[in-house]
């Protein structure tokens, strides 16, 4: 029977040390393996948000005009009701003077706007708004006639006078 033999301790050496080296290797590579993804996944994120961010931009964009459009409609309404309701009060007999005001928001959609009375014919009122630009244009139906004024948006008062015969609305 042989004697069990001692490995060589050259021989020993290197395989320990190609094992260390593999084991530190493999240690590296997932460290780096782990930064990678993390960039990875934060460029993806970037981008996706980026994207959504660009594509939701134009949808607000005309979100807000429809809003600023509605809410011009309506402030133009309103005051086109006004004027018509002075109206039938100045042309009822015995009235000589009828002066009404009527408080409209002094902004739209977060945008200031100026209102337009165009005497006509047709007799229109002219709302625009500043940014977005938009323009809505509301008929008014009256029996007096009404005179050309431009005034920012916020509280009017509509004067009907009978020895001028003429609707006046002013800020």
């Amino acid at each position: 029977m042989t004697p069990p033999t001692l490995p060589d301790d050259r021989a020993d050496r290197t395989r320990r040390g190609k094992r260390a080296l593999r084991a530190r290797g493999r240690s590296t590579d997932r460290g780096v393996s782990t930064a990678l993804g993390y960039v990875l996944t934060l460029s993806i994120t970037v981008v996706l948000i980026s994207g959504l961010m660009v594509a939701a931009g134009g949808f607000v964009s005309d979100e807000r005009k429809r809003v600023t459009e509605t809410e011009l409609d309506v402030v133009g309404n309103r005051l086109a009701a006004g004027i018509e309701s002075v109206d039938r009060i100045g042309a009822a007999p015995g009235e000589s003077r009828v002066e009404a005001t009527i408080r409209l928001p002094p902004r739209v959609a977060g945008t200031t706007y100026t209102i337009e009375v165009e005497p006509g014919p047709p007799t229109e009122l002219v709302l625009t708004s500043t940014d977005p630009e938009v323009t809505v244009r509301v008929p008014v139906k009256t029996e007096t006639s009404l005179a050309a004024s431009r005034l920012d948006g916020g509280d009017v008062t509509i004067t009907y006078d009978s020895p001028s015969g003429t609707l006046e609305v002013v800020s």
